[in-house]
Parts: C-alpha cells; sequence; structure tokens
C-alpha cells in the first residue's frame, strides 16, 4: 500500500493545544482491529478563512505499514463556500519515506512547489504539466468539505481535484447512506453521511507500479463525514479501506468544539 495513504492519511485526515481551535479530534488507525498508529486535528474555519493543522505517528506493521510521524498545515480562504488554498507544508519522517513537502497556492493554481528530496523515477513518471495544476486541493485541505445543504446526499456526491506537491490525482465520492454514529468520548453523537470513495491517479504516478494499480481497482473505500458544529463544513469521522489482509480504519476517538 501507498504511503500517501496510510501515514499522510493519518496526517491528513487527523497537533497543537486543542483551545484556540474550532474543532478538535483525535484519531486512532486500526489494521485488523489492533491499533497501530494515532494523530490529532485541530480546525479554525469560518465564511473567510481557514487554517488546519495535524500530526501522526504509526507503529510498523508487517510490510504494510512503517514506524513513522508527520506533521501537516494547511490554511487558505474561503470564497462562495468553496476553499481558495494558500499554503500547505507537510514533514515527513519514517522508514519508508523521508522529507518535506511545501506549496503555494493562488487564484485556485499552485504557485510553487517546493519538494526535499526531489521526485526519483522521473522519467518512469507520468509527467504534472501546468494544466494539471489548476483548481487543485492540497492533501489537508480536502479533508475540510465545503456543505451548505449539511448532510444532504449532495454533500458526497463531488470529486476532489489533489496535488500533493509530488502527484495528481483524483478521490471521487458519491453518495452511499446516512447512519448515526459516536465518538468514544460521547462528545460527537449524531448522524453522518458515509460516502463511498474512489482513487484515480493522474499525474506525478509510476502508472506500471502494482500499488498504484491495485488502489485504483479498490472499491472498498469508505468515508463518514460529520459536521463541524453549526458551520457549513463536514469532516472525516471515519475512513476505510479492505485490502486482502484484512481492513485499515482511521476513526475518531476524541471530537471537542471550542464554541
Amino acid at each position: 500500500m501507498r504511503s500517501i495513504f496510510i501515514l499522510p492519511l493519518m496526517v491528513s485526515l487527523l497537533g497543537n493545544p486543542a483551545a484556540a481551535a474550532d474543532l478538535y479530534m483525535k484519531y486512532k488507525l486500526y489494521a485488523l482491529s489492533l491499533p497501530i498508529g494515532s494523530g490529532v486535528l485541530n480546525l479554525d474555519a469560518d465564511e473567510d478563512g481557514y487554517s488546519l493543522s495535524a500530526n501522526g505517528q504509526t507503529a510498523a506493521f508487517g510490510k504494510l505499514v512503517s514506524d513513522g510521524k508527520g506533521a501537516v498545515k494547511s490554511s487558505g480562504k474561503v470564497k462562495n463556500l468553496s476553499l481558495a488554498p494558500a499554503r500547505y507544508a507537510l514533514d515527513l519522517k519514517s522508514e519508508d519515506e523521508t522529507g518535506t513537502v511545501a506549496l503555494n497556492m493562488k487564484a485556485g493554481k499552485v504557485d510553487k512547489v517546493a519538494v526535499n528530496p526531489p521526485q526519483d523515477r522521473m522519467k518512469e513518471r507520468i509527467k504534472v504539466t501546468s494544466a494539471h495544476l489548476k483548481d487543485v486541493l492540497d492533501p489537508l485541505s480536502a479533508a475540510l468539505l465545503p456543505a451548505p445543504k449539511g448532510l444532504a446526499k449532495e454533500s458526497c456526491n463531488r470529486t476532489l481535484r489533489i496535488y500533493d506537491g509530488k502527484e495528481r490525482y483524483d478521490v471521487h465520492m458519491r453518495y452511499k447512506s446516512r447512519r448515526s454514529a459516536r465518538t468514544a468520548d460521547g462528545r460527537f453523537k449524531g448522524d453522518v453521511l458515509v460516502c463511498g470513495v474512489r482513487y484515480e491517479p493522474v499525474a506525478g504516478h509510476r502508472p506500471n507500479r502494482k500499488t498504484i494499480q491495485q488502489l485504483a481497482a479498490n472499491k472498498s473505500m469508505e468515508v463518514w463525514l460529520a459536521p463541524v458544529g453549526d458551520k457549513p463544513f463536514l469532516v472525516p469521522l471515519r475512513a476505510s479501506i479492505s485490502l486482502p489482509f484484512g481492513s485499515l480504519v482511521v476513526e475518531a476517538e476524541k471530537y471537542k468544539l471550542s464554541r
């Protein structure tokens, strides 16, 4: 499984002290129902702008997940309840991958990219062009979904165009159901949207890589979206994927609104 959907998933869907945030969430990562990672997410958002910060860590689990930790932050403006990311920064340290990514974005376009160390095997990858970098979200901003209609079906049905500094991919979401859920701390208890998720690689990836092909073919991924209090946004409460050995689940156990 690609690292972008394990440790960075914990970091991007997942700190800092919770007091200053509109919403603080603590997540755990499970493999075969065994806890193998944790992360926190802090979110501030209104109809003018947003900022998110998160960190996470994982423990080695066979060849699927390696020991690692990461921190990520993102910020931008909100225009007509659409996100306009401005800055994104990722610092990742793991047995499989260590490095930093920084993005500056302006008017819906990626303005500056700094990746250290640079990507390898560039001749094997689908080239990322300037056209790929228009109207995109960074991975952390993609965890904040504007939803003026709240828990309506339309809030699921969307495509997220994501650029992580190395690869461009689309995340296609579709409505599956609406159900009740609660966090372990009992602070969130209510309805959530259950959305099916499909990954589609666009550019920057190696198309012959087996894990890319397997991930693109996987139809089991889903995410549960929960409201951010009375704000017109939704955030992931739970995300899961089924694999040949079993399932991986990222699930919020704490949910704290500051106001």
